[in-house]
């Protein structure tokens, strides 16, 4: 029985009509499908326009080949370098470069490229990330601009660029995925009350609070505090450890691969700050004495993050507050490339 039942079951035939149907099925899911994917392409390019950052990753023009005489600058650090809250080109970096084009005291036979490596909520950690995956532009100076983004007590250890394996498998960064999963990630830790930050994130530019906000994740400023940077017995204290070890590690990188390195104070933003700053000096000045090619620059005092027309929330900076710190490094990386 089962034997003649096996052999009256057989597949219907495929008649011209059935065929036409499949076609015709599997071509519209085809159209469809390259509809979907041209519509959220079109978004990810419309993004990557919107915030000035090229699809290898970051802001401002992409840069190919090196070309003789070219001297390239690579800035690296987390919101307050990317320009949170800017458009693009009154970033500090942007602005650095056309600074730089206008001195007169530098040759001007080849161009002065500054790269703005720098991303949201990138701290110490990231940069040597950062470095070995650009190396390939070849900079001439790095500068690191960091600080805030470690004020934690929790180690940060974010790196935004490697949380796409898109990027990390091919070189091209797709902004759409990673900011929909930050969008989602904000309003599933705000239904759930869970809202528990690592690191500073950037505020909300709608909020008129986030100075209050900043108090509560950073501390305060006591203009009072002592500034000098005598050295302490602990070249860097169990605190700060952590961040100096990964500043260390990025000087140490560029200073290997035959790089100038200027590491660079932020404005200061607390007393908590001063002091891993104050670390930050006391390790350098114990781990890379007498090296011509590391540089270090304090701007804690460069800027009154309390004055509304140079910081708009009390930690990332106006136009006008960037060109300020921009003025303010000319100098050192002028220094650098002549060297």
């Amino acid at each position: 029985m089962t034997s003649q039942a096996a052999t009256t079951e057989k597949a219907e035939p495929l008649t011209p009509s059935r065929r036409k149907r499949f076609i015709l099925k599997l071509v519209t899911f085809l159209i469809s499908a390259l509809l979907c994917l041209s519509v959220l392409a079109g978004i990810d390019l419309y993004l990557h326009q919107k915030h000035g950052i090229n699809l290898r990753g970051y802001r401002g023009a992409s840069l190919g080949a090196k070309q003789p005489g070219e001297k390239r600058v690579a800035i690296l650090g987390g919101s307050t370098t990317w320009g949170f809250g800017l458009q693009a080109g009154q970033d500090f970096p942007a602005q650095l470069q056309r600074i730089l084009a206008q001195r007169p005291d530098i040759s001007h036979a080849a161009p002065i490229n500054v790269l703005n490596l720098g991303f949201n909520n990138d701290g110490a950690y990231s940069f040597q990330f950062t470095l070995k995956y650009y190396d390939y532009l070849q900079p001439d100076v790095i500068v690191l601009y960091s600080g805030y983004n470690d004020l934690n007590e929790e180690q940060n250890y974010y790196v935004y660029r490697h949380r796409s394996p898109i990027f990390v498998w091919t070189g091209f960064l797709p902004l759409l995925p990673s900011l929909t999963v930050d969008k989602l990630t904000v309003w599933k830790r705000q239904l759930t009350g869970t809202d528990k930050r690592t690191i500073f994130q950037p505020p909300d530019l709608k909020k008129l609070d986030t100075p209050l906000e900043l108090q509560k994740q950073v501390g305060t400023l006591n203009q009072q505090a002592p500034t000098n940077p005598e050295s302490s017995p602990a070249p860097c204290p169990p605190e700060w450890q952590f961040y100096c070890e990964q500043i260390s590690q990025a000087v140490q990188f560029g200073l290997n691969h035959g790089q100038h390195v200027l590491v660079v104070t932020e404005p200061y933003i607390s007393d908590k700050h001063m002091l891993q700053q104050r670390a930050l000096r006391n390790m350098l000045a114990a781990r890379f004495a007498n090296q011509p090619s590391l540089s270090y620059l304090d701007l804690g005092r460069a800027i009154d993050l309390r004055d509304s027309s140079l910081c708009w929330d009390g930690m990332h900076l106006t136009a006008e507050g960037n060109r300020r710190i921009a003025a303010a490094m000319a100098g050192s990386i002028v220094e650098l490339l002549k060297k």
